[in-house]
């Protein structure tokens, strides 16, 4: 009789066991929840850039992160200050800088930064200097997609780094593992993060801006202009 209970304990722990190990694979495997730049939800002001011979590229404004900023920007739209400048740069194919290159004195802002915004592929941003403020005379929109990311990665991985390892020494950026796979997902520039203040993101026009680099890649020389900025 003894016996026969101690098999049956040991049947209830075997089963208690896989009960456990089932539940926590099945944790593992829930989705990671939308980061904000890609919900519908909330309130936002909205910017279409028009750019010439190309098309348009439609982005959501967030005033509750960057409120500074995104009247900045609004600003500069509606006072047609980024109207008919260029496309001057687009570095090593991953992020696009327009508007006026030198830098306007009454044009600095300070930036929120509450890390909830990330340069993933389509958002816009602008660069703060040394003393952590924004200059809206020009702004940057990231263009890198996932599979260049990806790329990117088995490139790094094939020399004996991971990709984190890199970000962390050669930009000091700390990525966690669930930021990393988002980045993975979404696209962007992950050793951007905290180094650039992200104020929108784009949801419609994607393809534009992956032509836009594709002739820069072309030809540098061509000239890429900004149009007009609508906003609502």
């Amino acid at each position: 009789m003894l016996r026969k209970n101690n098999i049956k304990k040991r049947i209830s722990i075997v089963i208690m066991l896989v009960f456990c190990i089932l539940t926590v694979s099945g944790c593992s495997d829930e989705e990671t929840e939308t980061p904000k730049q890609f919900t519908k939800e909330g309130k936002y002001s909205l910017a279409r850039i028009n750019i010439r011979d190309y098309g348009s590229v439609s982005f959501r404004l967030y005033s509750d992160e960057e409120p500074e900023l995104v009247v900045a920007f609004l600003d500069a739209c509606r006072s047609g200050y980024y109207d008919g400048k260029p496309v001057y740069n687009i570095i090593e194919d991953y992020i696009l800088m327009a508007g006026s290159e030198t830098k306007d004195a009454d044009k600095k802002f300070n930036r929120e930064h509450k890390g909830h915004l990330y340069p993933f592929k389509g958002a816009l941003c602008f660069s703060p200097s040394d003393d952590d403020m924004c200059n809206a005379s020009g702004f940057e929109i990231v263009c890198i997609d996932k599979q260049s990311l990806a790329d990117m990665e088995t490139l790094i991985e094939h020399k004996g780094y991971t990709f984190s390892d890199y970000i962390k020494f050669g930009y000091e950026t700390e990525i966690t593992r669930e930021e990393m796979d988002l980045f993975m997902e979404y696209g962007g520039a992950p050793w951007l993060t905290g180094h650039i203040a992200v104020f929108g993101q784009a949801y419609e026009g994607l393809d534009i801006l992956d032509k836009v680099i594709s002739s820069y890649a072309e030809d540098q020389e061509a000239l890429i202009i900004i149009d007009s900025v609508e906003t609502n």
